[in-house]
């Protein structure tokens, strides 16, 4: 993975006597595990059969029973404090340490040292130097990255000094996916109190729902619980839109950063509150009943663009959500369109204008397209029916461009896939 295959299996094909050592090693690790397990099930911790599974871990660290029946006999040791706690617990992380050097992606080696550093004798500041080092070896090292999560957490280390670390990694190589992932926890953190004050766990701690405000009820559920209380601010997205840009223009192919900028468009549109939302969604239901004919289409666009702006017009679910709104929801409303124009021509000159095929630039215009239409952000229902059908064109163009996918964009076609109002918010 990420460039760095295992080769014993290809070693094994092309060598007759590796294949015959490699079964005799095979052997080997089958009966010491099962004399552990012997061991395990008569509840016996005896120090030789310890130094054996340890023996096997080295070997093979992806045996999380070994793991369990160290556990098991630590415990107790553990529990009681002192120096002996001490020395068992700097011994199962040497282990660990040893084991990760042969399998750094080995889920049930990351595990068991989360589990002896959470019983409070290991020093933390070691072990963030430790991650630091792993990923510097393995930028995309997704358990480094989760191991880094907690142990920052139990530091206390600020969010805003995270999130400098992870742009540090993320210049050193824009594909890496782990490292933009942390960076959305990082900055739904900061922003999950009241007025933008960081949590009090410190960097790593679980971020809210993703734009739950844009998403809906549904996309809200799906992410889970929504305790963000206010949308990241604007100028930290523009931010963030500067720099996944800059990522574009070093490779448009690389999927991470377009991902990353789904998600920010995404909290761009919790700008709007729940009552666009709801909106929204009652358009798209609409929108998805239409049959895809010539006329359909337009009675689609037509049916989406007033139900966004219904507030005022007659609508009375729009009069309902919008009440109290006043000249904030509106001056809220011209922000978030203005920035989706501003990405739309974006995309059409920097990308599109040279590559008018490209794929991800294509799809990423289409859902701004759509995310207008729907919302009620073009101004009229004309201007929401021409945005509507601007995004519906692009898809159709797309299932000609990437065939492997059109399944994809047809159910985005024909308004099934709620790949703009939903899923730009829960990504």
């Amino acid at each position: 993975m990420h460039g760095r295959p295992r080769e014993y299996k290809n070693k094994l094909k092309a060598d007759p006597k590796a294949q015959e050592a490699y079964k005799k090693k095979v052997d080997a690790i089958r009966n010491g595990t099962s004399l552990v397990l012997e061991y395990r099930r008569q509840k016996k911790y005896e120090p030789a059969i310890l130094d054996a599974a340890a023996k096997l871990l080295k070997v093979v660290p992806e045996i999380y029973t070994l793991w369990n029946y160290r556990r098991e006999a630590l415990e107790p040791v553990l529990a009681a404090g002192g120096e002996e706690a001490k020395r068992a617990s700097e011994g199962e992380l040497a282990l660990t340490q040893a084991c990760l050097m042969e399998n750094p992606k080995s889920y049930s080696t990351w595990h068991h040292r989360k589990w002896v550093v959470g019983q409070g004798l290991a020093p933390l500041e070691r072990e963030l130097q430790l991650v630091t080092r792993a990923l510097d070896e393995d930028q995309r090292n997704f358990h480094a990255w989760n191991y880094r999560q907690f142990v920052c957490r139990k530091l206390g280390r600020s969010a805003q000094d995270e999130l400098a670390y992870v742009e540090e990694k993320i210049i050193q190589n824009f594909s890496n996916y782990s490292a933009w992932h942390f960076r959305t926890m990082l900055l739904h953190q900061m922003y999950s109190m009241p007025g933008g004050q960081e949590a009090g766990e410190g960097a790593g701690a679980s971020p809210a729902a993703p734009a739950a405000g844009a998403a809906g009820t549904a996309g809200a559920a799906a992410a889970g619980s929504a305790s963000q209380r206010s949308p990241i601010p604007h100028e930290v997205l523009d931010a963030e839109y500067d720099m996944v840009h800059q990522a574009f223009a070093t490779d448009a192919r690389d999927e991470s950063p377009w991902t990353y900028y789904r998600w920010l468009v995404g909290n761009t549109l919790a700008h709007l509150g729940p009552a666009a939302a709801a909106a929204a969604a009652a358009a798209a239901a609409s929108a998805s009943a239409s049959s895809e004919t010539a006329g359909g289409e337009a009675a689609g666009a037509a049916a989406s663009a007033p139900a966004a702006e219904g507030a005022g017009r007659g609508d009375p679910a729009g009069q309902e959500g919008r009440e109290g709104q006043g000249e904030a929801d509106e001056e809220a409303r011209a922000r978030v369109a203005a920035v989706l124009e501003r990405e739309a021509a974006r995309l059409q000159d920097d990308h599109l204008a040279a590559e008018p095929d490209a794929k991800r630039p294509l799809l990423a215009l289409a859902r701004l397209r759509e995310a207008q239409a729907r919302l009620g952000l073009g101004g009229s229902a004309e201007a929401g029916a021409a945005l509507l059908a601007e995004a519906r064109a692009i898809y159709r163009r797309l299932m000609d461009i990437d065939p492997l996918r059109r399944g994809y964009y047809q159910d985005a076609l024909e308004g099934r896939a709620f790949v703009v109002v939903q899923a730009l918010g829960t990504v």
